[in-house]
């Protein structure tokens, strides 16, 4: 999987006007398959990193896409997530006028630690927030979230969010919290910056299990009572697909490097296999002792 990041980029203005106005990010696909790429802005006002710009771009072969995006602030940055290495970025700056002004680097994002020492005294006092490294335990006879900060190991907080919590998944990218609610037929999406619920999705009866694609933003809930998983769109919080998988699905286990979904089936002992780019039943693997047998993979 590939990450890039501009890193910081600073905005400041020059005569009263920000060096650029708008952001253009040019991608281009030179992979012979059919990729996605996931743009994600960010933006500082003061001791707070926003996020405002969230994108799921998909590009066949050879294609070029060019989209422009509001930069009027002191300090930004995008990021880049991709399953595919063959996707060529460039991000220029432009002026009121159209006119590019600047043009910034895209590179791997491990080469751009968090300097908070060096932006707190080129951005007039204001911080980058450090990783949030959060715990999130589930009491299924309280209904009570429990928030672990995994720097200090200390509870930072509870919430309630639905009846019987069970799964729980977390997409490190948008910084969401799915959790599954075994009584209450829902899931719940906890915004995991300000540890509140700020949606329930409806899925199917009795849901178990829960799996995140931080690439493509999909979510995956087994639903046990009704022997099907629920695929939810992270961007809108609608199920835009139920697929039927075998009898009394549990886990759930998802690979982003090839967009593959595992389903564990207590009752069935076996495994379905689901594609996540069309959302069907690649195949089964059955798990029987005696049996081996990869069906349809």
């Amino acid at each position: 999987m590939a990450s890039l990041t501009t890193g910081l980029i600073e905005n400041i203005r020059a005569t009263g006007v920000h060096l650029c106005s708008t952001l253009s990010v040019t991608v281009e696909n030179k992979d012979l398959i059919t990729n996605t790429i996931r743009v994600n802005g960010y933006y500082w006002d003061r001791a707070t990193k926003k996020e405002y710009v969230l994108d799921l771009l998909t590009l066949a072969p050879g294609e070029v896409v060019v989209h422009n995006y509001f930069a009027q602030f002191e300090a930004l940055e995008f990021s880049f997530i991709s399953s595919s290495d063959s996707l060529e970025i460039t991000v220029w700056g432009k002026n009121d006028a159209g006119k590019s002004t600047m043009n910034y680097s895209v590179l791997p994002a491990q080469l751009f630690p968090i300097d908070k020492e060096r932006i707190t005294m080129e951005m007039q006092n204001s911080t980058l927030p450090s990783a949030l490294n959060r715990i999130y335990l589930l009491d299924s006879r309280s209904n009570k979230i429990s928030v672990i900060d995994g720097h200090t190991n200390t509870l930072v907080g509870n919430l309630i969010a639905g009846s019987g919590p069970f799964g729980v998944g977390v997409n490190p990218v948008t910084n969401r919290i799915y959790v599954a609610n075994f009584a209450s037929n829902n899931v719940s999406v906890i915004d995991g910056s300000s540890n509140e619920v700020i949606a329930h999705i409806t899925v199917g009866s009795n849901p178990m299990g829960v799996g995140v694609n931080p690439t493509t933003n999909r979510i995956y809930v087994t639903n046990w009572a009704s022997h099907s998983v629920s695929v939810i769109d992270g961007f809108t919080h609608i199920v835009i697909g139920t697929i039927r998988v075998s009898s009394y699905p549990e886990g759930v286990n998802v690979n982003s490097t090839t967009n593959l979904v595992y389903i564990t089936n207590h009752a069935s002992n076996n495994v379905s296999v689901i594609d996540g780019s069309n959302n069907t039943i690649r195949g089964t693997i059955e798990l029987n002792e005696n049996n081996n047998d990869e069906r349809s993979l």
